[in-house]
């Protein structure tokens, strides 16, 4: 990539480290405090786990995080050949361009991750190994949930063992679930090359499908938007980008790589064995996961004169009322 694409592209993920301050500084802590460690759909974690008690960053984590990024180096940066041609090759202000920015965008925030993961020392390195490898005490009828090697993770990006930095990029695709919103994966293959499908997202968060879904077009032109913008904060920061019931593309996420060709590496998750996608496809189905599910309920409902309820309009992040005491991790469902 030339110098002056180098240097655009890092002033893109200032602008994206602007806007989502707070997600990328844990790695130098080595824990993310007991919020975020919980919000997440899939346990990584489970019953009354010491990292409760992590409420806030270590102090200088903050600052030494700063230090860090400013020494980060974006001609260490490594990206796929055929990415860099594509982005090259795009007119700019294209959707071809736009989809191979933000492509680029992603891989360097995991790789910004990686590098500070790797980074040494962590602080408080025996306390965050205590952290990590805690294990709840299991009575005789429990069965063992060993711990991972990291508790930065995604739930379906945990095969440290084939990723070329190990345990580092496991902590690379925790990191672009937080800020993006969602691990950012591509439909490599279209039914119409000349039609480039919208770009896709492997969210991980406790409110968010795990199914892997595609952005409706007015979120990836607010992202296009925000990573084009000329002057920082001239517009409002979309991320992170979070999927609703309106983004009805989806499929699951074991066949998205196998089945569907939507992935960013081919190498990025282990395909699941016979009896693990014959367990998956008995699992029940739910409206979260599939809005048609609710949309037949509510259909079956109507036809049986069944009076349907109306829900209460909320927004997903409602403002706090001034009597009302704020909630952490001690509060979740």
């Amino acid at each position: 990539m030339e110098p002056d694409q180098l240097e655009a592209l890092k002033e893109r993920l200032r602008d994206i480290a602007r806007a989502a301050y707070d997600s990328r500084l844990p790695f130098k802590n080595g824990l993310p405090i007991a919020d975020v460690a919980w919000d997440r759909r899939l346990p990584g974690i489970m019953g009354e786990h010491i990292i409760n008690d992590h409420e806030t960053l270590c102090p200088g984590a903050l600052e030494k995080a700063c230090e860090y990024y400013k020494l980060w180096d974006p001609s260490s940066l490594k990206f796929d050949p055929d990415s860099i041609e594509a982005f090259q090759i795009a007119e700019p202000g294209s959707k071809s361009f736009n989809m191979r920015l933000v492509e680029l965008v992603a891989v360097s925030l995991h790789q910004v991750a990686v590098w500070l993961h790797k980074l040494e020392p962590h602080l408080h390195q025996g306390d965050i190994d205590a952290v990590t490898y805690w294990e709840m005490p299991l009575s005789e009828t429990m069965a063992p949930f060993p711990p991972g090697p990291t508790l930065f993770s995604h739930h379906d990006y945990l095969d440290d063992d084939i990723y070329p930095e190990g345990v580092a990029d496991v902590v690379g695709y925790w990191a672009e679930d937080r800020i993006l919103g969602g691990v950012t994966v591509f439909d490599r293959r279209p039914e119409n090359p000349d039609e480039i499908p919208n770009i896709y997202f492997h969210p991980c968060r406790k409110s968010q499908t795990i199914r892997v879904y595609q952005l409706r077009d007015e979120q990836q032109q607010a992202l296009f938007d925000f990573l084009l913008q000329e002057e920082p904060g001239t517009l409002p920061s979309p991320l992170p980008v979070l999927g609703d019931k309106q983004n009805r593309v989806r499929v699951d996420a074991p066949r998205a790589l196998t089945h569907h060709h939507i992935y960013r590496d081919i190498w990025e998750r282990r395909p699941l064995t016979i009896i693990e996608m014959r367990i998956f496809d008995r699992r029940p189905k739910d409206e979260p996961d599939y809005p048609e599910v609710g949309d037949m309920i509510r259909r079956i409902n109507a036809q049986g004169g069944i009076p349907l309820p109306q829900p209460r309009q909320r927004s997903l992040s409602p403002p706090m009322r001034e009597d009302a005491e704020e909630k952490n991790y001690r509060d979740r469902d």
